[in-house]
């Protein structure tokens, strides 16, 4: 016969228990009320993803932040490219993107920072394995990780609204007025070195997974009858100067021309179209266009790669 101590303890574990489970609900429940209504509204990444699953344009531009600063996106040439992807993710955009109708003109960009160490280093976005996913597995996969420092944020703000971004997508285009030229030139120079230093291509990268990356995406295009040109983005003065002394830099810059070529694709270089002091505030920082240079580097990118054509020509 179980004792009345026996009986409260068992009392108490269950009564433990099922606050732990209610506990655990709510705050599973309050974290996907936060993300679904607060988070994934401003998340400039979800609405990329929402961009590549909805636009029905069969011409397009893809590549990461580059793109996604720089290149002004419209409805007959949306910007298909997030901040912090990778050529691996860009691939998977570009096949899914074309899985259900035929490719026109299609920018991709090249740009040697792509097989830097900090690239390669990084997965493969669990959410573009399956761009069909729906809010559940876009909790699970990608925003799961990052609950901690979500609540973290609202708490620090004292407010769910900390979520929403300074800048806004037009098309997939981050519409952004910050200008480099604002910094003091030493410190400008000290950033571009340092970003520089980031971003160089690792030795031997001809054969990394991101490499072979990239030739798998244009052999995709050819075979699907794709106009392509692979385009080299700007970057600013300061940039420049250290970049351009780099050996590894220009092996990039070498082999993307290369490589478009083996694939039938025309090659644009515009690494340093804007490379000049005067046109710093054409940059949001040291590699990154703004909405003064955007403008001016998408009509410069459309017309070398396709000619003198107007945007109501596509």
């Amino acid at each position: 016969m179980p004792t009345s101590y026996t009986s409260s303890f068992r009392r108490y574990l269950g009564g433990f228990a099922f606050f732990q489970v209610t506990a655990i609900l709510l705050v599973l429940g309050a974290s996907m009320v936060l993300v679904k209504d607060y988070v994934e509204p401003h998340d400039r990444v979800i609405e990329s993803l929402t961009l590549v699953q909805n636009a029905t344009a069969r011409n397009a531009a893809f590549g990461d932040s580059h793109f996604a600063w720089g290149f002004v996106g419209s409805p007959d040439l949306p910007t298909l490219g997030a901040e912090g992807e990778t050529v691996a993710d860009m691939e998977l955009r570009v096949k899914y993107y074309f899985r259900n109708k035929q490719p026109g003109k299609v920018i991709i960009q090249g740009d040697p920072h792509s097989f830097a160490a900090y690239k390669l280093d990084r997965a493969t976005h669990d959410y573009l394995q399956n761009m069909d996913n729906h809010f559940w597995q876009r909790f699970i996969e990608h925003h799961r990780q990052y609950l901690g420092k979500y609540w973290a944020r609202v708490i620090t703000a004292r407010n769910v609204d900390a979520f929403r971004q300074k800048w806004e997508l037009r098309w997939g285009w981050i519409d952004a007025s910050d200008q480099w030229s604002a910094l003091d030139s030493t410190v400008r120079m000290e950033r571009a070195r340092a970003r520089v230093l980031k971003q160089t291509p690792v030795a031997g990268f001809e054969q990394q997974l991101f490499a072979q990356s990239f030739r798998r995406t244009l052999a995709y295009l050819r075979s699907r009858g794709a106009d392509v040109c692979v385009l080299t983005t700007p970057v600013t003065y300061e940039y420049y100067t250290y970049a351009i002394r780099d050996s590894s830099t220009l092996a990039a810059l070498r082999f993307l021309q290369q490589t478009a070529e083996q694939y039938g694709a025309r090659y644009v270089d515009l690494f340093d179209v804007f490379a000049r002091p005067e046109l710093g505030s054409y940059f949001h920082d040291q590699d990154h266009l703004n909405r003064l240079g955007a403008p001016a580097f998408t009509e410069k990118a459309i017309s070398a790669c396709f000619g003198a054509i107007s945007r109501r020509s596509f």
